[in-house]
């Protein structure tokens, strides 16, 4: 189920965003005069083709999903009736063939800021930013945080959800600074120093050490107190044999009560075949039962399992749904934090770029096909507002990939249109073959290097 959502999700991304990429091109050829034969979605042998348009316009859908292409009028592609070579691309003005170019990333950059549009009006769902247990020795625990803090405010600027302070400690990490931080507890808030300035968030090797820049300076978001609730029990196992049924609750073993259906889970898993006495509780009273946990090798360690589909039933309902937030926003408030969330999202991908190239980020951090399709799944399941914000995020991703000066993409293109303003000329086509068979070379090594990273992740 999971690699089939996870399939689903992969092609609806690509699908639309390739889709909104091409069509920036398609749109702005037509507008500016220059014929368009085909109009491709994928790769390869084609699936699906037809022909519209009193110019017989041909739109297909390719074998292979990573891309899509328009195809132009071109002398340099074969043989052009004279009647229409004022239509084809290689004869259109420099500014003609740039605009026609960068449509595709602006498409995309566009579509972006649609899609986070659309993000806040529907509703950011997000988790407040309230520490959980601490470990000790963790930067939090250093700058002088405590369980129960919760962050109001990083360097001045506010911060509702996770996700606001995760992109916050991320900027904060790759400019190595020491951020000013507001937390509050029990109404009194104070100010604390996170030091950030030895943590690089993009170093190391794939597996070695948390992604997450919260767990690497040790945020644990904070859970309210509540008794572990069996959901489900799993046919042939201890918890059958033991009479455990849905819907009741443990709230102690061996004598001790656990208030954390985590830390529950953990201490059956450290009782890997040992008699251990549960204290179970349903609407009639408590009463203790004897299971041994069955040894399960769980990523090559021995744990403890009983059988159950655990829940939380929360101790103190108002403190957990305190923990969730929803905030929606109006058409023209939403359109300025998706023009706010736009810029940071461009600042910080040049951010990791320029550290990429100066070898000062490790190529551990690039992502491809496999990672999208994971993403992608996730957030199906996490809903449409989450769902869209990964749209906004791939979009925006995809334009600036493809400005990326880059044999090959749109932003390689640009490059020599550039060359051409500057030395008042055309490339010359030997230059231009040897330039295409580069980026030919740079963009098959890419892929090698994503598609390693994806499987290495997904080993680890």
């Amino acid at each position: 189920m999971d690699i089939l959502l996870s399939v689903v999700g992969f092609l609806l991304t690509i699908g639309v965003l390739v889709a909104f990429h091409e069509y920036g091109h398609f749109w702005v050829a037509r507008r500016l005069g220059v014929r368009v034969l085909t109009y491709s979605l994928g790769f390869g042998r084609a699936i699906y083709s037809t022909r519209r348009g009193p110019e017989a316009i041909e739109y297909r859908v390719g074998l292979f999903p990573l891309g899509g292409y328009v195809r132009m009028l071109d002398e340099r592609e074969g043989e052009v009736d004279p009647a229409e070579r004022h239509r084809a691309f290689n004869r259109q003005p420099l500014k003609v063939r740039a605009a026609i170019v960068a449509a595709g990333p602006a498409a995309n950059v566009v579509l972006a800021l649609v899609f986070w549009w659309l993000m806040f009006m529907v509703g950011t769902q997000g988790v407040l930013p309230k520490v959980g247990e601490l470990e000790a020795g963790s930067r939090l625990a250093e700058a002088g945080l405590q369980e129960g803090d919760v962050v109001r405010a990083v360097d001045g600027d506010p911060m509702a959800t996770l996700s606001d302070l995760r992109l916050s400690l991320l900027n904060g990490a790759i400019e190595q600074r020491r951020l000013p931080l507001t937390v509050e507890q029990g109404g009194a808030s104070r100010e604390v120093t996170l030091d950030l300035r030895d943590l690089d968030p993009l170093g190391g090797e794939i597996g070695r050490q948390p992604t997450d820049i919260l767990e690497r300076v040790g945020f644990s978001p904070w859970r309210a107190p509540a008794h572990a609730e069996i959901a489900e029990v799993q046919p042939d196992t201890p918890a059958m044999e033991a009479g455990l049924e849905a819907g009741s609750r443990i709230v102690a073993i061996d004598g001790r009560e656990y208030r954390d259906p985590w830390a529950l889970i953990e201490a059956i898993g450290s009782r890997a075949g040992e008699a251990t006495r549960l204290t179970i509780e349903t609407d009639a009273g408590r009463e203790d039962v004897v299971v041994t946990p069955r040894a399960t090798e769980v990523d090559g360690e021995i744990v403890g399992r009983i059988g159950v589909a655990l829940g939380a039933h929360p101790l103190d309902t108002e403190a957990a749904e305190s923990m969730f937030l929803l905030e929606r926003a109006g058409p023209v408030e939403a359109m300025g934090l998706a023009v706010e969330r736009s810029w940071e999202m461009t600042t910080l991908t040049f951010s990791v770029f320029h550290r990429l190239l100066t070898g000062e980020a490790s190529i551990a951090n690039l992502s491809g096909p496999v990672a999208i399709a994971e993403y992608a799944g996730k957030s199906l399941l996490l809903g449409l507002s989450t769902f869209l914000g990964f749209l906004a995020l791939v979009s925006l991703s995809l334009a600036i990939l493809n400005l990326l000066p880059i044999p090959m993409l749109d932003g390689g293109h640009l490059l020599l249109y550039a060359i051409e303003a500057i030395k008042g000329g055309p490339v010359g086509s030997a230059f231009e073959e040897v330039f295409a068979r580069l980026g030919i070379l740079l963009l098959g090594l890419l892929m090698v290097v994503v598609f390693y990273n994806d499987i290495a992740r997904l080993m680890h």
